[in-house]
């Protein structure tokens, strides 16, 4: 005896231990029960190894008490290292989160499917707008732990970091926005075809709100300036910004006669008149058949104020003093101006007059009109002669060899 307790010999220890732990408590219940009624050198350690080493109780046994939350190293700046992680199947959609872990900036897409090559991608356009991150993480997922996706990171100098398998938090940056996510959709109760944009919205509201963990908005984070939201029109723009656009520019004012450039015609001008300026540099055109044009400046010139659409009229010369020469018949004013007319053998190009003295007020051409006339040597020759002609040419029988 050892007190009140019993001194237990070696070879009984083993029965002893055994029905000590029959019911299979902890080892704190184990050595209090002891030591009311047992003893023996080195008793706590022998229970101790006892529970270690039974299957049953560490099956059964509790998880171990989490360590405290290891904080990632700092970035030193933005997009240096990159979350992503997939999100879904939710309301029948797959999501690829990418968060940046220096300015907290969520990117999110929407996927028709998981597999790799969408994941590269998506992290091809992803590095192609931010650059390409020193540090991508990710969970073990198939798509990332694939050799084509491996071989991708390589070639653009990506370390890839993947926590242990079915441990999220080690991804808690992309992990937390995939819960802020999904609880904003939710309430927004959305359908496929609103989806896209009720996730522009989300994703506007999250980069320009502050973030807890930096005190910062995602969006003044790397950019320096807060992004633009319709919040923003309820403040009136009193900063007025001028810029002189250096040297001076051609003015037109209102009602000047101005040609403007057509880029559809073979005509490359049509004439009008100024009808509005639009700002330094544009104009609202009115042609002269009634439709409105609107032209830069370099794509105006100013012309006379009577000049109109120009048309080629060919006249007829016809002298003032018909009395020493036969008389000739004089054309009508329809013939005159718009039959086709015959170019002589020999003609005289001679500049634009005003309009020629003749007796007969209906040949008179419109004064000031812009044409080029030519002076027909013989006017004998018929306008339009239209009669047709027999052929002068001889046919001859064809030449057969003759065996």
């Amino acid at each position: 005896m050892r007190g009140i307790r019993v001194y237990v010999p070696p070879s009984l220890r083993g029965k002893v231990l055994a029905e000590l732990h029959s019911t299979h408590f902890g080892t704190c219940r184990l050595k209090s029960l002891a030591r009311g009624y047992v003893w023996w050198e080195g008793v706590v350690k022998d229970i101790e190894n006892m529970v270690r080493n039974c299957s049953y109780c560490q099956s059964t046994r509790a998880e171990p008490a989490k360590v405290p939350t290891h904080c990632w190293e700092v970035a030193r700046q933005p997009f240096e290292r990159v979350h992503v992680d997939f999100a879904g199947p939710f309301m029948n959609t797959y999501f690829i989160v990418l968060v940046d872990a220096y300015s907290k900036w969520p990117e999110v897409r929407i996927l028709n499917n998981i597999t790799t090559a969408t994941t590269i991608q998506i992290c091809r356009e992803y590095f192609a707008t931010y650059g390409i991150p020193s540090v991508l993480v990710s969970d073990h997922g198939v798509q990332f732990t694939s050799d084509e996706f491996q071989r991708f990171l390589k070639m653009n100098g990506v370390y890839h970091k993947m926590g242990a398998p079915y441990h999220p938090a080690t991804n808690g940056q992309a992990e937390r926005f995939i819960q802020t996510l999904k609880a904003k959709l939710k309430s927004l109760r959305c359908d496929k075809t609103t989806m896209h944009a009720e996730l522009c919205n989300i994703l506007l509201s999250y980069r320009k709100t502050v973030h807890p963990a930096t005190g910062k908005s995602p969006s003044v984070m790397p950019y320096n300036r807060q992004i633009r939201s319709r919040l923003d029109l309820m403040i009136p723009n009193t900063a007025a910004v001028s810029r002189d656009v250096g040297g001076k520019v051609r003015c037109l004012p209102e009602g000047t006669r101005v040609a403007a450039r057509d880029f559809l015609d073979k005509t490359k001008w049509k004439y009008g008149v100024v009808t509005e300026k639009l700002g330094k540099l544009h104009y609202n055109i009115e042609l002269d058949d009634g439709r409105t044009w609107k032209r830069h400046i370099d794509q105006l010139r100013e012309v006379g104020p009577n000049l109109t659409t120009n048309r080629t009229v060919y006249d007829i010369i016809v002298p003032e003093d018909d009395s020493t020469g036969p008389e000739t018949e004089k054309p009508d004013a329809a013939s005159t101006e718009y039959a086709t007319p015959c170019v002589p053998s020999s003609s005289k190009e001679i500049p634009a007059v005003r309009s020629l003295p003749v007796k007969d007020k209906k040949n008179q051409v419109a004064e000031n009109y812009p044409v080029s006339r030519t002076v027909l040597e013989n006017p004998a020759v018929p306008i339009n002669d239209h009669s047709p002609r027999r052929s002068s040419r001889i046919i001859r029988p064809p030449r057969r060899l003759d065996l």
